[in-house]
């Protein structure tokens, strides 16, 4: 199907925002702040635009929000999961090399905390709300703006879509005027800040969904690859206040528009459906061995080779990530079977997630 093909340069681009995340948080290698932050806000109008598509319909034909509930937990949960049990182990052998600001109870509590989405003060300070995992943070709005989607879905008129937009989007911006940067909502010190980013971004998704008729044809004429390398470079060269700005108001929504409509050829879909793959687990997995990195930095003065190791890093992240898509899809698929043989999941309600 055309609808579904369309979907494979979103899925690339996907893929190419969570590299670069990678990046950002080598910046202790590297000397400079990416603007790979930004990323976390294209993720979210890319997160609007798909939920759009995949339960807009659905729910306002009946979908029960437990139904969406269970599926959203199942794309989701087991990589979040997978995430945190490798943050704990990090932590554990920090913790024994006396370098952590967790105790052995706190890592627990901590752990425990974020497994239900929850943020923890258990860090020694309140400076970061999701320690054992920290792009957790994230996610854990994602999982929040998904389900007040479901439960507030026969509300979401347009207009009001767009009046939730305009007022977040002038919280944020007004917030990287004054912050020089859209790098906020992963700390207790500006956690509102993130809700205002995911309440920003994700309507503006789900409104290009919902006039996805009236983005121009002729935005397929721009090469797939084009796009990957223009969000590659916007998201890999050094951070700056008016391109924050830019990016959160045009750059993002334009490039969802442009991919969507963008035509894959065969040459290019085993790379791309590669890309997009691997996102997730890239993304849910690559933050917490960071922490050792760091410390073997340190101890070998690997500053002197900050590309090559950072490349390095990358490499490594992309390969288990590849190994582990396999993996996840097992799991995924006998947690929906599972649910879709209970006598109260209704047939077929976890077949599109």
């Amino acid at each position: 199907m055309r609808e579904k093909t369309q979907y494979v340069t979103l899925d690339a681009m996907r893929g190419v925002a969570a590299i670069s995340v990678i990046w950002f948080h080598l910046h202790f290698l590297l000397g400079y702040d990416s603007a790979g932050c930004l990323a976390v806000d294209f993720f979210f109008v890319l997160s609007g635009f798909v939920i759009a598509f995949a339960y807009d319909e659905r729910l306002g034909s009946g979908l029960s929000i437990g139904s969406f509930v269970k599926a959203r937990l199942i794309r989701m949960y087991p990589l979040f999961i997978a995430g945190l049990l490798l943050g704990l182990a990090v932590q554990q052998v920090l913790i024994v090399r006396g370098v952590s600001k967790f105790s052995e109870a706190d890592a627990l509590a901590s752990f425990f905390l974020e497994a239900f989405w929850i943020p923890s003060p258990f860090y020694g300070s309140w400076d970061v709300t999701f320690p054992i995992n920290g792009p957790s943070w994230s996610l854990s709005l994602e999982i929040l703006v998904n389900l007040l989607f479901a439960v507030f879905h026969r509300h979401l008129s347009n207009r009001l879509l767009f009046a939730i937009a305009l007022v977040s989007g002038m919280v944020v911006v007004s917030a990287v005027i004054d912050r020089g940067t859209v790098n906020v909502g992963w700390a207790w010190q500006h956690i509102e800040l993130g809700v205002a980013r995911v309440m920003f971004s994700f309507p503006i998704g789900v409104l290009l969904y919902r006039y996805r008729n009236h983005i121009p044809a002729s935005l397929g004429r721009i090469p797939p690859w084009a796009l990957l390398v223009a969000l590659g470079l916007i998201l890999l060269l050094p951070e700056w206040r008016a391109t924050d700005v830019a990016f959160l108001l045009i750059g993002g929504p334009f490039l969802v528009a442009a991919g969507f409509r963008a035509h894959n050829g065969d040459k290019t879909n085993g790379v791309f459906r590669m890309l997009g793959n691997t996102s997730y687990p890239v993304y849910a997995l690559h933050g917490t061995p960071i922490y050792l990195l760091q410390g073997v930095a340190k101890v070998l003065n690997l500053g002197r080779f900050a590309i090559l190791v950072s490349l390095l890093y990358v490499i490594g992240v992309l390969i288990v990530a590849h190994l582990i898509v396999p993996l996840d899809a097992r799991v995924r698929k006998a947690l929906t079977a599972y649910f879709q043989a209970r006598p109260d999941a209704p047939p077929g309600s976890l077949s599109r997630n």
